[in-house]
């Protein structure tokens, strides 16, 4: 290896070892980026955190007025159906301090502050649902509305919002300035509802609502509590007991174990959801893709994924048997939709779990669709009728003008063009198969007794004057002979 050779190696060696460098220079300021981006341990305030936390865990005086007069305006905006009522309540309810306070309890090791978190915790549910239950049994507006009933299934998304909900409550509190993010995330996390749904199925016997609104506010309660467990451990918050690696260790694990415990419920929930909207899709395709019959319209199609059935509701003209044999046929040809039953309920059937269908709010929405159809229909027909109208009145109007002008202008000729025996003025079509013109036809028959090449030159200026004097171009004018 010669000199040059040499120096070229080690000149490419100290170019490598310069983007090395220069890399792992990149690499570092972009990890001190990020990590400046989401550092919360440098600006987080334990004392205040503390303080604030504590503060918020009793329920005597004025917390528990709040929480009665909170919950008593979510119940009826619940039993209403309105949801600004009730985002109103969440807004005024007290409900995150225990269990904040359970969650800063458990990542401290403070033991006195737990059990005061859990005990006014216990409080906090049982005025909740004791004043919902009051509410619901003296109200005459028993019926589930949309409100409540969303409050009884709770899912794992239910899960993620408790969860994130939580971690933003508890990182708004390690800083001062950011408390009124709480307001937020109890809105957000949704606590008030389900303890007033609670009270309602307490109050109308209806066990199923009971356990779903409790277990739908156990995963609020829980997912805020581990979120506040995890961001406390993270930002290394003075612990009140010291606890060795092995009690932390295993305190941790008893942590996580239930949390995953509260959520398997939660998962099974979503799955069955998931599943059934597998199933609503692919029955709604079949029907939109399939039921067809001419003069015959659906009123209502009842998808249940659980009972596996689609009920279909018809009016207008009867589906024959062996049509509806068909659709059956198609639909267990159907993979999603395996041993899926069809029933099909027709106006001429008369039957009673059609006329039972058939409520007089559905009836009532029928007759106005069924209005507003004819009233574009009947639209549609007097604007066809204005304009034919119109195009009928210019045409009597033309051929009025046209025989008008037809009659002087035949005398006209005749008084210039002494030759003439007839004159025969219309409109005709003209195509070649191609395009089509409408243009105006004149013909003139002139007198045999005039000689052949007098005729050509009187029809030559009778060419000339005809345009003139009608004031077209696009005519046409034919002699005879």
């Amino acid at each position: 290896m010669n000199k040059r050779d040499q120096l070229e190696e080690k000149h490419i060696e100290r170019k490598k070892r310069s983007l090395y460098k220069e890399f792992k220079e990149f690499w570092q300021a972009a990890i001190d980026f990020l990590r400046n981006l989401f550092n919360i341990r440098r600006v987080a305030d334990k004392e205040f955190t503390r303080q604030t936390i504590l503060e918020n865990i009793p329920f005597r005086g004025h917390t528990a007025w709040l929480l009665i007069f909170s919950i008593m305006v979510a119940s009826v905006g619940l039993n209403a159906n309105s949801t600004p009522v009730v985002i109103g309540a969440m807004l005024i309810s007290p409900l995150m301090g225990p269990i904040m306070g359970i969650g800063y309890a458990v990542g401290t090791n403070d033991v006195d502050t737990f059990r005061k978190s859990a005990l006014n915790f216990l409080i906090m549910v049982v005025l909740s649902v004791l004043t919902s239950f009051i509410y619901f049994k003296i109200t005459p507006l028993t019926g589930a509305s949309h409100e409540l009933l969303a409050r009884t299934s709770p899912t794992f998304f239910d899960v993620m919002i408790a969860f994130f909900g939580g971690l933003a409550g508890i990182v708004a509190l390690t800083r001062k300035g950011f408390f009124n993010v709480i307001s937020g995330v109890a809105i957000a996390t949704a606590l008030m509802p389900p303890l007033c749904t609670a009270g309602y199925g307490l109050a109308v016997g209806n066990m199923h609502f009971l356990a779903g609104a409790l277990y739908l506010f156990l995963i609020n309660s829980f997912y805020i509590a581990l979120a506040t467990f995890i961001v406390i451990k993270y930002l290394h918050f003075p612990v009140a007991k010291y606890m060795n690696s092995a009690k932390r260790r295993r305190l941790s694990r008893v942590v996580y174990f239930l949390a995953l415990l509260v959520m398997i419920p939660s998962i099974w929930s979503l799955l069955q959801m998931y599943r059934g909207e597998i199933y609503r899709q692919a029955a709604q395709q079949f029907v939109d893709r399939t039921i067809r019959y001419e003069g015959t319209q659906i009123v209502k199609a009842d998808i249940n994924p659980g009972q596996k059935n689609i009920r279909l509701y018809l009016i207008g003209e009867t589906v024959p048997r062996d049509i509806i044999e068909e659709w059956k046929k198609q639909l267990n040809r159907q993979p999603k939709l395996a041993g899926t039953t069809l029933a099909v309920y027709q106006t001429a059937d008369k039957t009673r779990e059609l006329e039972q269908s058939l409520s007089e709010k559905l009836k009532g929405q029928i007759l106005e669709k069924m209005f507003r159809e004819n009233q574009a229909l009947l639209k549609d027909k007097d604007a066809q009728i204005t304009r034919l109208t119109e195009e009928i009145y210019r045409l009597r109007k033309k051929i009025k003008t046209d025989s008008i002008r037809s009659a002087g202008f035949a005398r006209e000729a005749k008084t210039l063009f002494p030759g003439i025996r007839r004159i025969d003025y219309g409109r005709v079509v003209e195509t070649d198969f191609d395009h089509h013109d409408t243009l105006s036809i004149i013909v003139v028959e002139w007198d045999r007794k005039i000689p052949r090449y007098k005729r050509r030159s009187l029809l030559k200026k009778f060419k000339q004057w005809v345009p003139l004097r009608l004031g077209k171009d696009s005519l046409r004018v034919v002699s005879i002979p």
